[in-house]
């Protein structure tokens, strides 16, 4: 039985950062963990900091729109909550109210904090993991970095292929 908490003393940190491969297109960018798929490591992710382009010039009409996170697979062809192997999604939207002089501030990291789940984080395999960014309506290609503070847990060969299984793509075309 695996413990709820991980082997490590101190969070860990990866980074990632997806540049849309043209404006208002999916785009995955891949994050090498170097840990193989018969390690039986999970990693319980703690906490993410993403820090998403957001500029007048790049959203520059009203419902224009950045989606943003990470997955299990490149393999999607559309980000959302129904998606098994989207693991963590985010939308920032513009919204125009009154006069076009009108503005507001806008606070960077976007923090998500997980450690109220059952386990202290959300747990997943550490490989694949894939950030991706997908704008709608932007002028230009948006980009996203994303900070991912997690700590390791070793699991037993048949704990690991059930969490596996848990964020398996199935699909049919």
């Amino acid at each position: 039985m695996a413990k709820t908490m991980g082997a490590d003393q101190f969070a860990n940190m990866a980074v990632i950062s997806v540049t849309e491969s043209a404006a208002n297109t999916l785009t995955f960018k891949k994050l090498e963990t170097g840990i193989n798929l018969f390690e039986k490591l999970a990693w319980i992710i703690h906490r993410v900091e993403y820090f998403p382009s957001w500029s007048a010039s790049i959203f520059n009409g009203t419902d224009d729109q950045l989606v943003f996170g990470f997955s299990t697979s490149d393999q999607i062809t559309s980000v959302g909550l129904a998606q098994a192997a989207c693991v963590d999604f985010m939308e920032l939207r513009r919204l125009d109210l009154g006069t076009a002089a009108a503005g507001a501030m806008y606070i960077r990291p976007v923090v998500k904090d997980f450690t109220n789940l059952p386990g202290a984080g959300l747990i997943m395999p550490p490989n694949p993991i894939f950030g991706f960014a997908q704008g709608t309506g932007l002028a230009s290609a948006a980009a996203v970095s994303m900070r991912i503070f997690y700590t390791n847990l070793a699991l037993e060969p048949a704990q690991y292929w059930e969490l596996v299984e848990a964020r398996r793509l199935i699909a049919s075309s």
